[in-house]
C-alpha cells in the first residue's frame, strides 16, 4: 500500500494505480473504498479489459451478479483481452453462486474452447456435471482434467463421489481402495471413508424400513384392523446455489433416489424453496 500511495501521489490519474488500490481494499475488507478505487480506474482507463474483470469479479463477490456480468463482458468483447478463459471462469463461479449451474456449464466450456488445459475450469466443470446426474460427462471431464495435472486425490474423490451418487457401490468401493493405497493419509481418502461407510448404513436401513412397511402392508391386507407404522419423511427447503448432488452428499443418499421420491427428471430445473423428500425416519 505505501508503493502504491507513492505512485498516486507521483501519477494521480494513473488508472493501473487506483486498480492497485482498489484490489489492495478488496482484500483488506474495505469494500466501499475498493468499489471507489475500482470506479475511478474506470473512468481513467474505460477500455482496459484486466481493471473491467477484476470489478466483475469484486462486484460478484458483493452479491450484483448483473452489474458484474456487465463487466464481465467489457473484458471479454475486448479483442486485445488475452486473459478470456479466467473472465468466462469468473462469469461460471459467479452463475453458480446464483444457482444457475446451467449457464455456469456453459461459460466453464466456453472457457475451455480458449484454454483447453484450464486446470480449475476442468475441475469445476466436473463437478457441475456431476451436480446435474451427466454422470458420464462428468466422469469424461474429470479424464481430461487429469490428462493434464494426472490422477491426484481430489480427482481421485470426485470419481468416488460419482460412483456414490449413482448408487454404484462397487465403483465407488473401487475408488475408495485406490485412494487408501495411493493416499492413506490424504484427508480426502478419510473423507470418502466416512461417506461409504454412512451411505451403506443409511441404505440398509432404507432397505430395512421399506421391508418393514412391505410387511406391514400385507399384514394390513390380511388383518384391515391393523394399520401399516407411519414413515417420516426428512424435508429439505432448497436454498440458492444448492443441488440434488450436493444434498446427496449431504444426506448419505444417492441423486437417484431423490429424484425418485420427489418424481423429479433429470431436465427438472427446481426452484429455491421447493421442500424436497430426502430420506426418512
Amino acid at each position: 500500500k505505501f508503493n502504491i500511495d507513492k505512485a498516486l501521489d507521483f501519477a494521480p490519474r494513473f488508472a493501473d494505480a487506483h486498480y492497485g488500490i482498489a484490489y489492495y481494499y478488496q482484500q483488506v475488507g474495505e469494500a466501499q473504498l475498493a468499489n471507489e478505487s475500482y470506479l475511478v480506474a474506470l473512468n481513467l482507463d474505460s477500455d482496459n479489459p484486466e481493471i473491467a474483470n477484476s470489478y466483475g469479479a469484486f462486484l460478484c463477490t458483493q452479491g450484483e451478479y448483473e452489474k458484474a456480468q456487465r463487466y464481465f463482458f467489457i473484458a471479454i468483447d475486448n479483442q486485445n483481452y488475452l486473459s478470456t478463459s479466467q473472465t468466462y471462469e469468473n462469469l461460471a463461479i459467479c452463475s453458480q453462486t446464483q444457482g444457475d449451474n446451467f449457464a455456469a456449464i456453459d461459460y466453464l466450456n466456453k472457457a475451455l474452447n480458449f484454454e483447453p488445459t484450464r486446470q480449475n475450469s476442468l475441475y469445476l466443470l466436473a463437478e457441475l456435471y456431476a451436480s446435474q446426474n451427466e454422470h458420464d460427462k462428468a466422469l469424461s471431464t474429470i479424464k481430461s482434467y487429469e490428462r493434464v495435472v494426472g490422477p491426484n486425490p481430489d480427482s481421485m474423490y470426485l470419481s468416488f463421489d460419482v460412483g456414490l451418487s449413482q448408487g454404484d457401490l462397487e465403483k465407488a468401493r473401487g475408488w475408495l481402495n485406490v485412494l487408501k493405497s495411493r493416499h492413506p493419509a490424504h484427508p480426502n481418502t478419510q473423507q470418502a471413508q466416512i461417506k461409504f461407510d454412512e451411505y451403506v448404513a443409511q441404505t440398509k436401513k432404507q432397505a430395512l424400513a421399506m421391508q418393514q412397511q412391505s410387511n406391514a402392508q400385507s399384514l394390513a391386507n390380511e388383518t384391515p384392523t391393523n394399520k401399516t407404522p407411519d414413515m417420516t419423511p426428512i424435508i429439505h427447503r432448497l436454498n440458492a446455489g444448492e443441488t440434488l448432488y450436493r444434498l446427496s452428499r449431504q444426506y448419505n443418499i444417492s441423486v437417484f433416489d431423490i429424484m425418485t421420491w420427489n418424481k423429479i427428471s433429470q431436465t427438472d430445473s427446481l426452484p429455491v424453496g421447493i421442500k424436497l423428500i430426502v430420506g426418512y425416519n
